[in-house]
């Protein structure tokens, strides 16, 4: 570029005003050929220069004035995370392959090896995010500027050979900011030419970061990577579980989702039940969405029909039983949920199962006997599932009010009853103790759950087999933090939006943890080491905070500040491909999707004609703009579907033609 075209550019730029670009990328992919990839790259010395641009050419990309973006932000930077992930792996997989470079004899194999690969992919995103300059928001704030810079300067190039130097120069400040965006837009939407020229720009830029983050780890990659540690990992990982098979999808089993099981589960581990009067159960009560209800605690006597029949006896079981609600509790009555769903043909079957399935479904390993050959489990084991089920069985459930869906209509409904129901073969009923349940378990659930898997509106939630062989107390946080997040997955899997903001609080009361007022920077480390820990076991792809300045924890007050903020937490790739099926349709969208494309085919039909009619009578494009009372430029834009002229421009146009005709 000459200097008096740059002379040019840099005379008219600033008064441009300030644009963004929408790129909406297909689906963030984490799957790739790596050793194909490799071993390609190896050839053409190509280790660090990675193509970025080949998933930009199916992206759509929108031109947005500052105003429409401002007025949509929380939506337009959801977007731009998006592309920042994106980014960011494109980055991983460049130093992975550099790590594997530098130690092609030792690390060759993690290459064709899925799991080592996708714990080596998600380890150095969060090393990426985390430990080098890309952590900081300047960094992405200059690449936004000079990317915004770059664009400005190819448009004004074309701008200047097609209008040339005088015609900008005639143009008002309305007029030439009206021109650029077209020109940009068009460029953007169907220029191969300079989507290519841009994308190659990006890539040198990206380039450029990339060599800065290897020589940032330096030779501390193979010590953060710890590919030799995982290869032991995986090791271990391979002796053989001694499992009940419950589903098709590894290492994920499926529960119930209904807002009322969901209360279920919270009632136990947070153990508020508030105790009323001395002579009254205690009590749960909830209100999520269009549901309302309460749970008591009324312990099962081996003859309880009449189940609202107090004494004093059974209220102290009942009261003495809150104080033994656990998080086991909670695992057992999700395994209990997931073999019935898996087992049963119908709702009021009943399932017959080992108390040794249950053990085993929480991670626990039975003793050695003699000879080092597996033993069995011990008694303390076996005597907490034993308790848990007992407390599962008191648990009394009431929908004062809720709407289930019969027919795909909304019915309003009331009902009550236990939530699982222990029952001999014969259908009679039982009360859990130490004799009846000490190797087998037979039970069915309750009306109230079951009314939930006849209804046209069930749904099911795939829930990590990690949630349940946590230590119930030391990673009690992570637990539950599995168990919120699989819900809300699932609640947000109709729209296929995973990338919702989960507000700090709402995670903190979810998970069962409260503010340590005295010392709250241990709830912020606390919160964080689960979030960590769930990355780490792959449960979650990647969690960050949303518009945080770290500057803001050393002040006072920061704790307020800190639970209002939001967080980014992505679901793994398995659960978003296994929601993927039952993503809403948006009929709207593809309807309009339909009118803009009839739009741009009458379009180019009008633009088609307009050529066909200049050329046809030997008429200039300065004749044809004046008879349309546009610009020359205008004119030759229209006629090669570059621009898209408003309905009244359209209605005058046709109109001139048809004196042609």
């Amino acid at each position: 570029m000459n200097n008096y075209i740059q002379q040019v550019i840099d005379e008219y730029k600033n008064d441009i005003q300030n644009f963004f670009v929408l790129c909406i990328f297909d689906e963030l992919e984490t799957h790739y050929d790596y050793l194909t990839l490799y071993e390609q790259h190896m050839a053409d010395g190509s280790i660090i220069a990675l193509d970025h641009h080949d998933s930009t050419a199916n992206s759509k990309r929108y031109v947005l004035s500052e105003e429409a973006y401002l007025q949509n932000e929380e939506l337009f930077y959801k977007l731009r995370i998006e592309a920042r992930n994106r980014t960011i792996e494109k980055m991983a997989k460049s130093v992975i392959f550099y790590v594997v470079a530098q130690n092609d004899d030792a690390n060759h194999s993690i290459l064709s090896n899925k799991q080592l690969l996708d714990e080596a992919l998600n380890k150095t995103k969060r090393i990426i995010r985390k430990t080098t300059f890309i952590s900081d928001p300047i960094t992405w704030d200059y690449f936004y500027s000079w990317c915004r810079a770059q664009l400005t300067t190819f448009v004004f190039e074309e701008m200047i050979i097609t209008n040339g130097v005088n015609g900008l120069k005639n143009l008002t400040p309305t007029e030439l900011n009206e021109l650029f965006v077209e020109r940009l837009t068009s460029n953007l939407t169907s220029n191969r030419e300079f989507i290519n020229k841009f994308s190659r720009a990006i890539d040198l830029y990206i380039q450029e970061w990339q060599r800065k983050i290897i020589h940032e780890l330096n030779n501390n990659i193979q010590t953060y990577l710890r590919i030799e540690h995982a290869v032991e990992k995986q090791e271990v990982a391979r002796v053989e579980r001694e499992n009940i098979q419950i589903t098709t999808i590894p290492n994920y089993i499926f529960v119930l989702n209904s807002v009322v099981y969901h209360a279920v589960r919270e009632a136990i581990y947070r153990r508020s039940f508030t105790q009323g009067e001395p002579d009254s159960w205690p009590q749960y009560n909830f209100i999520k969405g269009k549901t309302k209800g309460h749970i008591r605690i009324i312990p099962k006597l081996e003859n309880d029909k009449n189940t609202m029949n107090l004494n004093e006896e059974s209220i102290i079981m009942a009261h003495n039983i809150v104080q033994q609600l656990s998080t086991i509790d909670v695992d057992v009555l999700d395994i209990l949920c997931s073999i019935f769903l898996h087992r049963s043909k119908h709702p009021d079957e009943i399932i017959e199962i080992e108390l040794a399935d249950i053990l085993v479904m929480r991670g626990l390993k039975a003793k050695l006997g003699g000879e080092g050959r597996r033993g069995g489990f011990e008694a303390k084991q076996k005597e907490q599932v034993i308790t848990a089920l007992s407390n599962i069985q008191s648990l009394w459930l009431t929908i004062e009010k809720t709407v289930i869906y019969k027919n795909n209509q909304p019915i309003q409904v009331g009902v009550q009853g236990r939530t699982i129901l222990f029952k001999q073969k014969d259908g009679k009923e039982y009360r859990v103790n130490k004799e009846n349940c000490s190797k087998t378990i037979s039970f069915t659930l309750d009306k109230v759950l079951a009314k939930y898997l006849t209804s046209s509106q069930r749904q099911v939630a795939l829930l990590p087999l990690q949630a349940l062989t946590y230590h119930a107390y030391r990673f009690s946080c992570e637990k539950q933090l599995c168990r919120y997040l699989s819900w809300r997955w699932r609640t947000q899997a109709y729209k296929g939006d995973f990338l919702q903001l989960n507000k700090i609080s709402t995670l903190l009361e979810a998970s069962g943890e409260t503010l340590n007022k005295r010392s709250p920077m241990r709830t912020r480390e606390r919160f964080e080491k689960a979030l960590d820990q769930l990355t780490a076991d792959k449960i979650i792809a990647d969690w960050h905070y949303v518009n945080w300045d770290e500057d803001v924890a050393l002040s006072r007050g920061w704790t307020k500040y800190w639970l209002n903020t939001s967080v980014v937490i992505e679901p793994s790739h398995v659960v978003k491909d296994h929601y993927r099926s039952i993503k809403k349709v948006d009929k709207n969208a593809v309807l309009q999707e339909e009118t803009v494309m009839k739009k741009n085919a009458m379009l180019r039909k009008i633009g088609e004609r307009l050529l066909e009619i200049r050329k046809e009578h030997k008429l200039t494009l300065l004749t044809v703009a004046e008879a349309l009372e546009v610009s020359a430029s205008y004119v030759s834009n229209i006629e090669r579907s570059q621009a898209k002229p408003s309905a009244k421009l359209r209605g005058k146009i046709v109109k001139w033609m048809e004196a042609f005709d």
